[in-house]
């Protein structure tokens, strides 16, 4: 395994204090330095991230040539079964070499950004004053293209493209799910910049930006999302942003911090104790391939465990409690078996191992069964009223129920039976491995039957106390 790091050689500052950038290899523990060309004032050098600190004049310029050399690196690194220090070194100076080799023989405006961010300071200087004609004409030429509404991006805008596809890789550990959902949020985003003709540049986040991105999101036909998912977009965002600016010393418009992530109170719906045992016992009419769907919604149903928990199945069974550490808050769960014996029943017909369907087709195929199962029961025929809002604007669309349940119905189900029950908020967290009732109150759904139950406990506690 193999590491770079940009440092600064603070005992060979030049007669301006400017120190020169190393870029640090490290492999097998050993590591050794690689002089880059470039020079900065200690001041602003960030040493713990290795890049320069944003305020510091043409920081972007260096940190981009910081980030071509660390590429070049690792590339060569990767390449190779055994990445000793000096092949490396010789290689990289190697492909250097051959990108700086022969500049009269080639038309200079042909240089790439990598070769730029590899030129020394009077190099630059001089291709600078040398085509400074060049780069009026070339202004100009821009100029004409977007009169004519021709499309041309900025450097602004590939650097935060760049940095757009680069940011799923920065996940230690990786979960598919999520650099899935990332990729489609950074599909979107770009979508959204080019179909409206919005910048997408990283001075470009302001109130005008938010307007238009909500607009985009929750109005065109395209997405006509609410205010959940649009909240989830802006939250990725700004999740995007912040590690721009944190991790890569991105100056940022600071607006976007005051992007609001909306939220909208979800419609509890879940299956009740009645539906539940029809469920169970419609085991016996589908096709063995669909019984395994039904046995993962039962055991949701009775344990409350999240579908991630059991994919997972790591558990183990003490004094008759089905125990283990949720994925999602690694708190501790406890489910007692004596709840159901259909707990126990699905476990050893798993052999403990639930990891059975992803929770994509679990999502799909349970919907068909229910609505198989109401249809065939006559029951749950009347759509069901869900509100919901775009900003500040409410509106109301109409569901069957089959349609409303999801793999996180069977947490809801679980908690709101254990409550109506007669269990202690204490019971139900110390089960869920929960330690804030704010959770439990997310799930939770008071009915009338709740209601009920309670007016029922104050009665008997009234005639037992007269």
């Amino acid at each position: 395994m193999f590491t770079t790091k940009a440092y600064l050689q603070t005992n060979q500052k030049n007669k301006d204090g400017l120190a020169p950038i190393y870029l640090r290899y490290t492999y097998k523990r050993k590591a050794n330095g690689i002089g880059l060309g470039l020079t900065v004032n200690p001041e602003f050098f960030d040493s713990k991230k290795g890049i320069v600190k944003p305020s510091y004049p043409n920081c972007n310029s260096i940190n981009n040539a910081i980030r071509t050399a660390q590429t070049m690196v690792e590339d060569i690194a990767a390449s190779l079964t055994n990445p000793e220090f000096k092949i490396v070194k010789e290689r990289y100076l190697k492909r250097v070499e051959k990108l700086k080799a022969k500049p009269s023989q080639r038309n200079e405006t042909q240089y790439g950004v990598d070769e730029f961010n590899l030129l020394s300071a009077q190099q630059t200087q001089e291709l600078i004053a040398k085509h400074t004609q060049i780069l009026n004409d070339l202004v100009a030429k821009q100029q004409e293209f977007t009169l004519t509404e021709v499309k041309i991006e900025s450097y602004d805008e590939m650097e935060f493209k760049r940095l757009l596809q680069e940011y799923p890789k920065k996940f230690i550990t990786p979960n598919k799910n999520t650099i899935k959902q990332l990729k489609t949020w950074a599909k979107t985003l770009m979508e959204f910049g080019s179909e409206t003709n919005t910048p997408l540049r990283f001075d470009a986040f302001d109130y005008n930006f938010y307007n238009a991105y909500a607009k985009y999101l929750l109005y065109s036909p395209k997405h006509n999302y609410y205010n959940n998912n649009f909240g989830n977009h802006v939250k990725k965002l700004k999740g995007f942003l912040r590690w721009c600016e944190n991790e890569q010393n991105i100056a940022v418009n600071s607006g976007y911090k005051k992007f609001k992530v909306l939220k909208e109170e979800k419609e509890i719906v879940y299956l009740s104790s009645e539906e539940l045992n029809l469920l169970w016992e419609h085991r016996r009419s589908v096709k063995p391939e669909f019984v395994k769907y039904i046995d993962i919604c039962v055991f949701q149903n009775l344990t409350g465990l999240r579908y991630s928990d059991v994919k997972r199945s790591l558990w183990k069974v003490e004094n008759g409690i089905l125990q283990g550490i949720t994925k999602k808050t690694k708190g501790n769960y406890n489910i007692p078996l004596l709840l159901d014996e259909r707990i126990e029943i699905i476990l050893k017909t798993y052999n403990y191992k639930l990891n059975l369907v992803s929770e994509v087709k679990f999502n799909k195929y349970i919907k068909l069964i229910l609505k198989d199962l109401f249809e065939k029961h006559k029951i749950n025929q009347v759509k069901i009223a869900i509100r919901k809002e775009k900003l500040a604007e409410e509106f109301v669309e109409y569901y069957y129920k089959w349609e409303l349940i999801t793999s996180h119905s069977g947490r809801r189900g679980f908690c709101t039976r254990l409550w109506q029950a007669g269990y202690t908020e204490r019971d139900v967290l110390l089960m869920l491995g929960s330690t804030t009732s704010e959770i439990l109150r997310k799930y939770i759904k008071n009915s009338t039957e709740d209601l009920l139950r309670k007016v029922r406990e104050k009665q008997t506690l009234l005639t037992k106390t007269s």
